[in-house]
């Protein structure tokens, strides 16, 4: 004869394990997201070169993850790229060194590209430098934002200004091992003399 308190361990035991299984297929959506970049270069004339030295180290094994969302080996919820910059010839005057993000993409697609963000030297989108002779260590940092609709904005009590899809679980299908591609541009500007 099985006791009652067998049955209350054996029922708690199935709800742990439910419960287990339930969580990791939900953060299994985000599994094989990947980073790639481009970089094209503009100059103010023929005779001075940006020079341009990747400094990253192919992370082909992490994925990237919304904030919150990297609980197994591999997961990050933030990817830095760092490039140092640097002009191939002596400049007589400062310049300004403008960083753009450009084409940010999801396998080819612009459709979910407001849910990745991208940030230069702290500013979304890209950033101006002052540039004259010497190199500068330029970071970029890259974060995938949760999709969020309106039924699970209200339902888990959120801002409905954090809403940013239509139907949140058709993001996470479309997204789930996916590339996230996006080119940086950088350009050379004479920087305006202030009499």
């Amino acid at each position: 004869m099985i006791s009652f308190k067998s049955v209350r361990v054996g029922t708690l035991l199935l709800l742990v394990v439910g419960l287990a299984f339930t969580m990791t297929s939900a953060f299994a959506f985000w599994k094989e997201v990947t980073i790639t970049s481009e970089v094209e270069v503009i100059t103010i004339g023929d005779p001075i070169e940006i020079l341009i030295t990747d400094l990253n180290i192919n992370n082909g094994t992490l994925s990237l993850v919304p904030v919150g969302y990297a609980i197994a080996v591999g997961d990050v919820e933030k990817i830095e790229l760092y490039y140092d910059i640097g002009v191939s010839k002596e400049l007589l005057n400062q310049v300004i060194l403008q960083i753009t993000v450009n084409d940010i993409l999801i396998d080819d697609d612009d459709l979910y590209s407001h849910l990745v963000k991208v940030t230069v030297m702290g500013s979304e989108g890209g950033a101006d430098l002052d540039l004259f002779n010497d190199t500068i260590r330029v970071t970029v940092i890259v974060e995938l934002l949760e999709p969020i609709d309106m039924d699970e904005a209200i339902s888990r009590g959120l801002n409905i200004d954090l809403v940013n899809v239509n139907n949140s679980i058709q993001a996470f299908e479309d997204l789930k091992g996916k590339t996230i591609s996006f080119t940086l541009g950088f350009e050379l500007m004479k920087k305006e003399v202030i009499e």
